[in-house]
């Protein structure tokens, strides 16, 4: 203004040329026009204020408008983890500390930060915002209404008061967000528990009564010598031993699935050849595959695969057991072992009336029992499920290929030894 204000008076004040001033009316000149200049600079500067700071707040609405489409699209994901990490990301911080109230844990964006333990539970108890100007840091309460879902805390940038205010609320929406997930999951965990135990107690139940009334019956009358002659005798010894067989092939199952699903399963891998997996299955049904004719297709030279021996011929042996209790008496159960594009397949295919779409999704499940009644077809729907994480955990895979009228099979995928040693070696 001052400048523009002299070179008004060199240029068209009289005398034109020099900065001196003759009349009167010169001067009242330059004075009106160094105010209105002035008042020109201020406004232009306020205007120029004003749009850096909607500039800034725009800026600063786009970033948490992606933190929250960040949370808001987050299937599976740590919640908070990604709301550590995409507070670097976005807002640029060296170092980022989430604290939680409801669980008491901190997230940080690193191993080890600078901001203390204590000064995050301290703003989180009493809800003000904490600046540090010495070590550069900001800590801010994560509210929403009058809950307090914990604190965050930041370094090396400084945001405005409204700012931290709409990011404290905007992460607390994420938090709530996880935690009514998490609570919705650990309920419906808690229900299907509930319904899983159900289930399993009235197979049971089922399963354990009618061996167990054959044993008492077979029992009772060799006990009250009403048995005619030695063939009765062997006879009902001949039921007894059987009822037996099956009570413990139901306690086994019962065992490897609580195995499971308390992670205790351990592998005990050595090579094994695919055929030898095979026999081992079917002798273990003993007479229980008597009653159809089990073909079994399977070349001399296949490669042996590295597995835990017994385990695999229990998932192998489950796939027969349920194949023979879905095909008709008599009817064929056809395992066919090959090699394809790397890998060793194990199929069991049977003479069933197949599974529906709907059904092939939901086979695998624990307790699952299909369109049959259990008195119909006997089992705890747990064979299935065994044969599944038993070749999972093998870095394998069981799949099933049915249609509805036409049986259905059962494919156990494995890596072939060699491929097996090769991937041990480059983990090693």
């Amino acid at each position: 203004s001052v400048t523009a204000t002299l070179c008004l008076d060199y240029l068209f004040v009289p005398p034109i040329g020099s900065i001196t001033i003759d009349a009167p009316q010169g001067w009242i000149v330059l004075a009106v026009f160094l105010a209105v200049s002035l008042v020109a600079s201020h406004l232009a500067a306020r205007l120029r204020q004003q749009r850096d700071e909607l500039i800034a707040r725009q800026t600063e609405s786009e970033k948490l408008h992606a933190l929250s489409r960040a949370m808001l699209l987050s299937s599976g994901e740590d919640v908070r983890r990604l709301i550590v990490n995409k507070c670097v990301e976005l807002f640029g911080f060296s170092e980022v500390a989430l604290y939680e109230t409801a669980t008491g844990q901190f997230h940080r964006s690193a191993s080890h930060t600078s901001i203390p333990d204590s000064k995050l539970r301290k703003v989180a108890l009493y809800g003000s915002v904490e600046h540090d100007i010495a070590e550069g840091t900001t800590i801010l309460p994560v509210t929403l209404g009058n809950k307090n879902f914990g604190s965050l805390g930041f370094r090396d940038v400084w945001l405005p008061e409204p700012a931290l205010q709409a990011l404290g609320n905007t992460i607390a929406v994420g938090v709530a967000q996880a935690q009514v997930q998490e609570a919705g999951t650990q309920a419906e965990a808690v229900r299907r528990s509930e319904e899983l135990k159900s289930v399993m107690l009235d197979a049971l139940a089922h399963d354990l009564k009618t061996p167990l009334t054959a044993i008492t019956a077979a029992a009772d009358m060799l006990v009250d010598g009403s048995v005619a002659g030695d063939t009765q005798r062997r006879e009902l010894l001949r039921v007894i031993q059987q009822e037996t067989e099956g009570l413990k092939r139901l306690i086994a199952e019962a065992m490897h699935l609580a195995q499971i699903d308390a992670k205790r399963l351990k592998l005990e891998s050595e090579p094994v050849t695919v055929v030898e997996i095979v026999d081992a299955a079917v002798q273990l049904l003993g007479e229980r595959a008597a009653s159809h004719q089990i073909k079994i297709e399977a070349g001399s030279d296949l490669s042996p695969v590295i597995v835990d021996r017994e385990l695999m011929i229990q998932a192998l042996k489950q796939l027969i057991d349920n194949a023979i209790k879905y095909s008709p008496s008599g009817s064929a159960v056809t395992v066919t072992a090959s090699e394809w594009d790397g890998l060793v397949l194990i199929s069991v295919r049977d003479q069933g009336q197949g599974l529906t779409e709907l059904e092939q999704g939901r086979v695998f499940e624990k307790f699952y029992r299909g369109r049959y009644d259990h008195s119909a077809v006997q089992g705890t729907g747990m064979g299935l499920a065994i044969a599944k994480e038993i070749s999972e955990a093998h870095g394998g895979s069981l799949k099933v290929e049915s249609q509805f009228g036409q049986g259905s099979r059962f494919t156990i995928t494995l890596h072939p030894a060699r491929e097996r040693s090769e991937v041990e070696e480059q983990h090693a």
